[in-house]
């Protein structure tokens, strides 16, 4: 049933495509809680995706090292510019991930379209809302020219801005909230 699946449905039923990348994005082990939600759209050509990223307070403050003599192991914090820089490649890392799976999944799709949103306290309201801090399309045929020969290279925020983006993104790592593109 899954060879069927793989080898035939996922080209012509967009029921087929749902499960297929549904499963896909289930099988991707997140270091931090990810939530993606999808609508495949055009007969499984375009797919739309919003993503709700882990927020900044889950990220490691400290750092662990082995001292330089004996079996100590030493804990310093990490500085506050430093965590921001950290969540910021984590979060386009995310994205980056979800459109390389969602293209490796889906062979008839030829554009994504990802929003990442996470929830911030907004201190006019003093209610938690969410917030987009990147939207990005991305044409398969501009996707296929990076070097996953060597994806170490890759720099997943660079990397994200060759594609139509919108974001603002400060140098030292801070987000400022973003309209999704549509």
């Amino acid at each position: 049933r899954h060879k069927i699946l793989v080898e035939s449905e996922i080209y012509k039923s967009t029921d087929a495509m749902e499960t297929y990348l549904e499963e896909r994005l289930h099988a991707v082990r997140w270091p931090r809680e990810t939530k993606v939600t999808f609508a495949i759209e055009d007969g499984g050509k375009k797919v739309s995706l919003d993503v709700d990223l882990p927020e900044i307070e889950e990220m490691p403050t400290k750092t662990a090292s082995v001292a330089a003599r004996g079996y100590r192991v030493l804990i310093g914090a990490l500085g506050h510019t430093l965590v921001l820089r950290l969540y910021a490649t984590h979060v386009h890392a995310v994205g980056f991930r979800i459109i390389g799976e969602t293209f490796a999944a889906l062979p008839r799709c030829t554009e994504v379209v990802l929003s990442a949103y996470t929830q911030r306290l907004n201190e006019a309201t003093g209610h938690v809302e969410n917030e987009y801090l990147y939207s990005v399309r991305v044409a398969r045929e501009r996707w296929q020219t990076l070097n996953f020969a060597s994806p170490r290279a890759i720099n997943p925020i660079l990397s994200l801005a060759q594609f139509e983006l919108r974001r603002e993104l400060s140098e030292r790592g801070e987000f400022t909230a973003v309209a999704p593109l549509s």
